[in-house]
């Protein structure tokens, strides 16, 4: 059979598809805000989880404040038997485990699962449109992240959005890096908690 056309068009010679497109970078917002919103609705419930066992531990602790309180006016008005010193003794051991789990539950330092939410929110609400994060680590005292960005000018831009944060603002970064990696992409990484190297220094 006769061949009539020939294609001098080579595979070398096809113009390459670019890393970042359009519908990628769509695409990947996309699926960090749904990711976000479902955490967000997750610390949600979490925090109305605590709020009820924290409620439900306060009222536990007013009985039993009263109850010791009774017990405590029976000692000294009468001749305490050996039986009621003990069940004394244990109510005090138990009340003290729960205003200890109470104090947890109450410590802002550590239920800060509403916090948490918000930092995420806000991180949703200022995103910039040649940043690409691929890791948020927050800890009650340390922040970390890292992703991709177009520019090495983009990073220093994004985190100056910080300073509107109610709950970002005023965090100190002392470890700071950027590479460009083989797709000539800026590879970044912010944290406020000083690096194994930098530390050992």
């Amino acid at each position: 059979m006769a061949k009539n056309s020939i294609n001098l068009l080579q595979a070398d010679l096809l113009p390459k598809q670019a890393l970042v497109t359009l519908p990628r970078v769509v695409t990947l917002w996309s699926v960090v805000f749904l990711f976000m919103l479902s955490w967000a609705f997750l610390n949600q419930y979490q925090v109305s989880t605590l709020s009820a066992k924290h409620l439900e531990l306060s009222q536990a602790k007013k009985k039993q404040t009263k109850l010791l309180a009774q017990l405590q006016d029976k000692v000294k008005n009468n001749r305490a038997s050996s039986k009621v010193i003990e069940e004394l003794a244990l109510l005090k051991s138990f009340l003290k485990n729960k205003n200890v789990l109470l104090g947890e539950l109450t410590d802002p330092t550590h239920t800060s699962v509403a916090g948490f939410a918000s930092a995420m929110t806000e991180l949703s609400m200022m995103h910039h449109k040649d940043i690409s994060l691929r890791n948020v680590n927050i800890t009650y005292q340390d922040l970390t992240f890292s992703g991709l960005a177009r520019t090495p000018e983009a990073v220093p831009a994004w985190l100056a959005k910080f300073e509107t944060s109610k709950f970002l603002s005023g965090k100190s970064f002392v470890n700071f890096s950027l590479n460009e990696n083989e797709e000539k992409l800026t590879e970044f990484l912010v944290s406020s908690k000083a690096s194994a190297g930098s530390a050992d220094e």
